[in-house]
């Protein structure tokens, strides 16, 4: 017997919806990193800020490369098997990453809850696809889902942190542990034994592809967190890196272009959709990267200290909300996506601006408000409409190899690309303003004791920051301008005639052509 369904029949429809409310909170909200501990977690374990910002890569990377993998499972294990040992293994390593002083562990754990959470997120989205959208309408699905689960994220991250902030980091994964399992025990006594299809073999899948991808996105994920900390291709282990993610990554397009059954299937990239999706959500990155500058400012400037940034994070929810609104009320009049793609980045754009002129010593926290609501609008609007423009008329195979790497470019590549190359350049314009304002500094310190040259110091260091900061969103402001004129100019759809011609019509255009032509037929038969 077949059952495409969860649960049990005796489950009652209420306590059905109830339960895959619980099991997708449970699930998205599980992260190998939270944002909100990184600071604590380098300073417990005593290790490299880099290392923890590894080990959240790392996470997104194993959740890239499970993708190919998801339906073949689905075809082999029943539902109950994969989220039951899907939150079992979130669980396990879990546990691991709040009990272990290894930055080197909690990488290699964070990569595999990547992974096996992308099981248990497939189990659960199918179901609440088929309830937000049962016409299979990708653009519903993501206006309601999109929203919902950035704004989960928010609230994890704050919890989070306050929880850290009251006792200690690791008690929250702890807690998730216990959530986890939790949540695997209903999983036991609700959900049914019966398969949602006929077992297919898993034969013939690549292995070796996931290996040689895994290996590459690990190296780039290494050449770009380490980076500015070793001077870039100065260090050996850099350049090492660098050229292993190159070989490794040409290995693997070669493979895939040689191979009956891809493990991911590059044509894809081919559609234009798919490929002018990949270019936005890498500018994107841009933007998202950029939130380093606004840290740097809130904790060196105005000493905010974690739980106080957490609860500004919040106020993105409001923005996240309205965004997710626009996006469903847009898509559902059918308006032109071109002009949605080019709101969410001017949102982004307006918030740089708002920055450059806002970064002074003195800055009262309302005053974050408005900017931190348009980052969530921009990031929300954005989301869902370059994720229906990429998923357009695009197959359940090809989505999948699609969506895989949209991920990797959405979380890792873009932002890690442009979250490095912010970075540098703040930590090297910071020094270079500490040189121009300390340039006549030791005449002024002649005769002045030591107390007075720190004040001295302390005052120039908060001014190289605040300067190198604003600088930087500057050159974030010129960079975005292009990126609006880029997607003001870039066709998203094909021509549409009919509406060309209505248009034409409406203006009158159609008339006056069809005149000029009876004109020139009539002086044609005088002659």
């Amino acid at each position: 017997m077949y059952n495409r369904g969860l649960f049990h029949p005796w489950v009652p429809k209420v306590l059905q919806l109830l339960l895959i409310l619980i099991f997708s909170v449970v699930v998205l909200c599980t992260n190998s990193i939270y944002s909100g501990n990184m600071n604590d977690m380098t300073s417990s374990m005593g290790s490299l800020a880099e290392l923890i910002t590894m080990a959240n890569n790392a996470s997104t990377i194993g959740m890239m490369v499970v993708f190919p993998l998801l339906l073949r499972t689905k075809s082999y294990f029943r539902t109950k098997e994969l989220l039951i040992g899907s939150l079992l293994l979130l669980a396990f390593f879990s546990i691991v990453c709040g009990t272990t002083d290894s930055p080197y562990l909690i990488i290699f754990c964070s990569f595999c809850m990547g992974f096996f959470k992308m099981f248990g997120m497939i189990e659960v989205i199918i179901p609440i696809m088929f309830i937000l959208s049962p016409t299979g309408d990708r653009a519903r699905f993501y206006s309601i889902f999109y929203p919902f689960s950035i704004v989960l994220g928010q609230i994890t991250g704050y919890y989070s942190t306050i929880l850290a902030a009251d006792f200690h980091w690791q008690y929250f994964y702890l807690f998730v542990s216990v959530c986890l399992l939790g949540t695997a025990l209903l999983a036991v006594i609700f959900m049914h034994n019966l398969r949602g299809g006929k077992r297919v073999p898993m034969h013939y899948f690549d292995w070796l592809s996931m290996s040689v991808l895994s290996i590459s996105l690990m190296c780039l994920n290494y050449v770009l967190v380490f980076g500015r900390q070793q001077e870039w291709f100065q260090s050996k282990s850099i350049v090492f890196a660098f050229l292993t993610f190159i070989i490794t990554l040409m290995y693997f397009v070669v493979r895939q272009l040689n191979l009956k059954r891809p493990y991911i299937n590059l044509s894809v990239l081919k559609k234009k959709n798919v490929f002018n999706s990949l270019i936005l959500i890498s500018l994107l990155g841009l933007y998202l990267g950029s939130s380093s500058i606004q840290s740097s400012f809130t904790t060196n400037i105005l000493k905010y200290d974690a739980a106080t940034t957490a609860s500004l994070n919040l106020l993105m929810i409001p923005g996240i909300i309205l965004g997710g609104i626009v996006s469903f009320i847009w898509f559902k009049q059918k308006w032109w996506i071109k002009s949605l793609i080019l709101i969410g980045f001017s949102a982004f754009q307006v918030y740089a601006m708002y920055m450059y002129f806002l970064l002074s010593p003195v800055v009262e926290i309302e005053m974050f408000i408005f900017p931190t609501i348009l980052r969530g609008f921009g990031m929300c609007v954005l989301f869902v409409s370059i994720g229906v423009y990429c998923a357009e008329k695009l197959q359940m195979a090809d989505m999948l190899s699609s969506s895989a790497v949209l991920v990797v470019f959405r979380s890792f590549i873009g932002t890690g690309i442009f979250g490095a190359i912010i970075s540098w350049s703040l930590y090297q314009l910071q020094w270079q303003h500490v040189a121009n304002f300390g340039g006549q500094m030791d005449a002024s310190f002649m005769g002045v004791n030591s107390l007075s040259a720190n004040a001295q110091y302390a005052a120039v260091q908060v001014q190289s920051t605040l300067a190198s900061a604003k600088e930087m969103f500057g050159y974030v402001i010129l960079f975005g301008w292009s990126i609006l004129l880029y997607v003001s100019l870039h066709r998203f759809m094909p021509i549409n005639f009919r509406r060309v011609i209505f248009f034409q019509h409406s203006l009158g255009l159609r008339k006056s052509r069809k005149n000029n032509k009876q004109v020139s037929d009539a002086t044609a038969e005088a002659l």
